[in-house]
Formats: structure tokens, C-alpha cells, sequence
């Protein structure tokens, strides 16, 4: 699950009860995940992000 707060601020969900929430850096607008795991964004100037920090280098 993935999320933006009033600030713009991006978190993602962990299900870890020690830390739930990790903030992730950058700003966005807002954030959509797709069922196949690629996670979208679009900031307040309209660009449009992919999420890639989960993938292998």
C-alpha cells in the first residue's frame, strides 16, 4: 500500500508493526500502485514518475 500526505510526502506501508510507514524521498501529488506491483506518481508540476526502488540493479 502506498500513500501521499497533505504535504506531499510518500509513504509506503511495510506491514512491519515496529515501523508501518517508510517515508520515501521525493514529493508527489499523487500515487497509484497496479496489481502487477509497479507503482505510479504525478507531482504538482504534472510530471509522471515510476517507481523503481525495489528492483534488482
Amino acid at each position: 500500500m502506498w500513500g501521499v500526505n497533505s504535504s506531499g510526502g510518500i509513504y509506503r506501508y511495510t506491514n512491519n508493526d515496529a515501523n508501518p510507514w517508510v517515508n520515501i524521498p521525493g514529493s508527489l501529488s499523487d500515487i497509484g500502485a497496479a496489481a502487477d506491483g509497479t507503482v505510479w506518481g504525478v507531482n504538482s508540476n504534472g510530471g509522471i514518475y515510476r517507481y523503481t526502488g525495489d528492483q534488482p540493479s
